[in-house]
């Protein structure tokens, strides 16, 4: 199932007369080859474009098309090209095997982007934007990234990557710290090596079995280069099945970087991806390190696949839903060693609350809770995707 090819799998067995086993696989492939729109908000969350005011301007819509088994070796070409709210356009391969052992991979990426709407400093925990209706930024970039996979569940990699980037002088003006001393454009290299040990069950929504990842980034190789500091994270997630239903999901995820001055832009603390405190959605805390420690209980109250015989495909006759009734906790906090106009940085963080997850087609999961936080915040954030 973690090759994200098949919808479903399922084995059976029985013992033969003469005393062998007979053991059959049954496998429901995806469709390879998908070309569909594309509908997304341009703010950080749904949380964050809610809380914007729901404008629908402020969206992004394009077209995705996506081979996820090009010439029949789970290679991946992708080519997504986005406009409205801000233009993007990548093209992405990806190669899992390219030797005859199948243990070393290669992943190419080339991204180019221009905005309208810049978030250009971070103001009590909010992000402040600067509006325009022309581009007033813009950055593209490549890298080139090897795999190695040394056992079946232990992989490596080590990536290159360019950026360039430009702004605005508005942008400059409002925030001479977004690249640094006022400048219009950043360029830099980046080098980073991640280690990965990953023994899920079900890697879009696991309940048994452990992840640990490791990854150390070089940012600004070269003396010219403007951008100068290292960073390393490191995160540990264990899911656990308690029995009668009842699953346990707990993660650690620690990030420091070099204590020195690094561009606004290059800061990154809670508040992206998946990087924060349940409750905390609405903020960013900037910061240059944090620890991170959550936690999910949860209760599997309803998981069916439902056949529709109008349907003549099978990839997308059978939807299988599944309801998960979950409680949840979260401890973080932000190091900020500026500690500017930051609320939260510099100190403990709590998230507590009540919660559903529901996983259906082709690997989809969305989560509902309603958080607690010690700021005395409460309401409800949706998310899509994964927990950790």
């Amino acid at each position: 199932m973690n090759t994200n090819l098949f919808i479903w799998v399922k084995s059976d067995y029985h013992q033969l007369p003469d005393g062998r086993i007979s053991i059959l696989y049954e496998f429901l492939e995806q469709w390879y080859v998908l070309a569909y729109p594309l509908f997304q908000l341009a703010d950080r969350n749904f949380n964050d474009w809610w809380s914007r005011g729901k404008d629908f301007d402020r969206a992004i819509y394009g077209l995705n098309f996506r081979h996820n088994n090009f010439m029949g070796r789970n290679e991946k070409v992708i080519i997504n090209t986005e406009t409205g709210f801000n233009n993007k356009y990548e093209f992405v391969y990806q190669n899992p095997y390219l030797d005859r052992k199948k243990t070393i991979g290669l992943l190419l990426n080339w991204q180019y982007a221009s905005l309208k709407n810049v978030p250009y400093k971070t103001i009590s925990d909010t992000l402040a934007y600067k509006n325009s209706n022309q581009f007033i930024a813009e950055k593209w970039t490549g890298s080139i990234e090897f795999r190695k996979r040394f056992r079946f569940y232990d992989f490596q990699r080590i990536e290159f990557k360019y950026t360039h980037a430009n702004i605005d002088k508005s942008i400059a003006q409002l925030n001479p710290a977004y690249f640094g001393q006022g400048q219009l454009n950043q360029n830099f290299s980046q080098l980073e090596y991640a280690f990965s040990y990953d023994y899920r069950d079900f890697i879009n929504y696991p309940l048994r079995g452990r992840k640990l990842d490791i990854s150390v980034t070089k940012y600004g190789l070269y003396p010219r280069e403007k951008v100068d500091f290292w960073e390393i994270s490191a995160s540990a997630a264990y899911f656990f099945e308690l029995g009668n239903k009842f699953f346990l999901a707990s993660q650690v995820k620690a990030k420091i970087s070099r204590d020195t001055y690094i561009p606004y832009t290059n800061q990154r603390g809670f508040g992206y991806a998946n990087d924060l405190v349940r409750g905390y959605e609405l903020n960013v805390i900037d910061g240059t390190g944090f620890f991170l420690w959550r936690n999910t209980a949860k209760f599997q109250l309803f998981s069916r696949t439902f056949h529709i015989p109008f349907i003549p495909f099978k990839q997308i006759n059978q939807i299988p839903i599944a309801i998960y009734p979950t409680v949840f906790a979260d401890v973080g906090y932000v190091y900020n060693p500026f500690n500017d106009s930051s609320k939260n940085a510099n100190k403990w963080l709590l998230g507590t609350g009540l919660g559903f997850d529901f996983v259906t087609y082709y690997n989809f999961v969305a989560r509902v809770g309603f958080p607690v936080t010690n700021g005395g915040k409460t309401g409800m954030v949706v998310a899509l995707g994964r927990e950790f």
